[in-house]
Protein backbone atom coordinates (compact mmCIF):
# COMPACT_ATOMS: atom_id res chain seq x y z
CA UNK A 1 0.00 0.00 0.00
CA UNK A 2 2.79 2.05 1.17
CA UNK A 3 4.47 1.57 -2.17
CA UNK A 4 1.02 2.91 -4.14
CA UNK A 5 0.97 5.60 -2.10
CA UNK A 6 4.66 6.76 -3.43
CA UNK A 7 4.08 5.87 -6.74
CA UNK A 8 0.79 8.23 -6.83
CA UNK A 9 2.66 11.16 -5.10
CA UNK A 10 5.57 10.59 -7.56
CA UNK A 11 2.82 11.38 -10.65
CA UNK A 12 1.35 14.63 -8.48
CA UNK A 13 5.16 15.89 -8.67
CA UNK A 14 5.63 14.87 -12.40
CA UNK A 15 2.53 16.84 -13.39
CA UNK A 16 3.04 19.03 -11.38
CA UNK A 17 6.92 19.68 -12.78
CA UNK A 18 5.17 19.68 -16.33
CA UNK A 19 2.95 22.77 -15.39
CA UNK A 20 5.55 24.50 -14.12
CA UNK A 21 8.20 23.70 -17.06
CA UNK A 22 4.97 25.00 -19.47
CA UNK A 23 4.01 28.02 -17.73
CA UNK A 24 5.31 28.83 -13.87
CA UNK A 25 2.28 31.03 -13.23
CA UNK A 26 -0.39 27.87 -14.65
CA UNK A 27 0.90 26.34 -11.15
CA UNK A 28 -0.41 29.19 -8.77
CA UNK A 29 -3.87 27.48 -10.20
CA UNK A 30 -2.79 24.39 -9.50
CA UNK A 31 -3.86 22.46 -5.71
CA UNK A 32 -3.77 18.62 -4.56
CA UNK A 33 -7.24 17.14 -3.58
CA UNK A 34 -6.33 14.14 -1.75
CA UNK A 35 -3.76 12.20 -4.52
CA UNK A 36 -6.04 14.34 -7.46
CA UNK A 37 -4.76 17.74 -8.91
CA UNK A 38 -7.16 20.42 -9.41
CA UNK A 39 -6.37 23.47 -11.01
CA UNK A 40 -8.90 26.54 -11.08
CA UNK A 41 -7.94 28.86 -13.57
CA UNK A 42 -10.37 31.65 -12.09
CA UNK A 43 -12.66 31.92 -15.45
CA UNK A 44 -9.55 32.79 -16.89
CA UNK A 45 -9.64 32.01 -20.59
CA UNK A 46 -7.40 29.49 -21.69
CA UNK A 47 -5.64 29.69 -25.03
CA UNK A 48 -6.25 26.15 -27.55
CA UNK A 49 -2.98 25.52 -27.25
CA UNK A 50 -2.97 26.05 -23.37
CA UNK A 51 -6.20 23.79 -23.54
CA UNK A 52 -4.21 21.32 -25.49
CA UNK A 53 -1.45 21.21 -23.02
CA UNK A 54 -3.39 21.03 -19.89
CA UNK A 55 -5.56 17.76 -21.62
CA UNK A 56 -2.10 16.72 -22.54
CA UNK A 57 -0.68 16.21 -18.67
CA UNK A 58 -3.94 14.32 -17.99
CA UNK A 59 -6.51 17.14 -16.93
CA UNK A 60 -10.35 16.74 -17.64
CA UNK A 61 -12.57 19.74 -17.62
CA UNK A 62 -15.00 18.91 -14.73
CA UNK A 63 -18.79 21.01 -15.93
CA UNK A 64 -20.47 20.52 -12.23
CA UNK A 65 -17.31 21.91 -10.52
CA UNK A 66 -16.01 24.46 -13.02
CA UNK A 67 -12.61 23.68 -13.16
CA UNK A 68 -9.95 20.90 -14.13
CA UNK A 69 -9.22 17.63 -12.29
CA UNK A 70 -6.30 15.46 -12.83
CA UNK A 71 -6.89 12.16 -11.31
CA UNK A 72 -3.43 11.71 -11.13
CA UNK A 73 -3.62 7.76 -12.20
CA UNK A 74 -5.93 7.18 -9.37
CA UNK A 75 -9.18 4.95 -10.19
CA UNK A 76 -12.29 6.28 -7.84
CA UNK A 77 -15.63 6.51 -8.39
CA UNK A 78 -17.80 9.67 -8.51
CA UNK A 79 -17.82 11.35 -5.15
CA UNK A 80 -20.72 11.95 -3.21
CA UNK A 81 -20.10 15.07 -1.67
CA UNK A 82 -17.44 17.19 -2.20
CA UNK A 83 -14.06 15.55 -1.91
CA UNK A 84 -12.30 18.99 -0.26
CA UNK A 85 -14.37 18.68 2.64
CA UNK A 86 -13.11 14.66 2.96
CA UNK A 87 -9.52 15.16 1.73
CA UNK A 88 -6.62 17.41 2.43
CA UNK A 89 -6.13 20.18 -0.03
CA UNK A 90 -2.94 21.34 -0.55
CA UNK A 91 -1.96 24.46 -2.77
CA UNK A 92 0.98 24.23 -5.05
CA UNK A 93 2.70 27.13 -5.64
CA UNK A 94 2.65 29.23 -2.95
CA UNK A 95 5.74 30.17 -1.07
Amino acid sequence: MEANVEQENAKQIEVIEAVKNYKPEFVRACYAVGLWIWADFNQQRLSQEEVDFIKEVGFRWNRARKLWQNACGVKKRRSAGDPRLKYQVVKFGEE
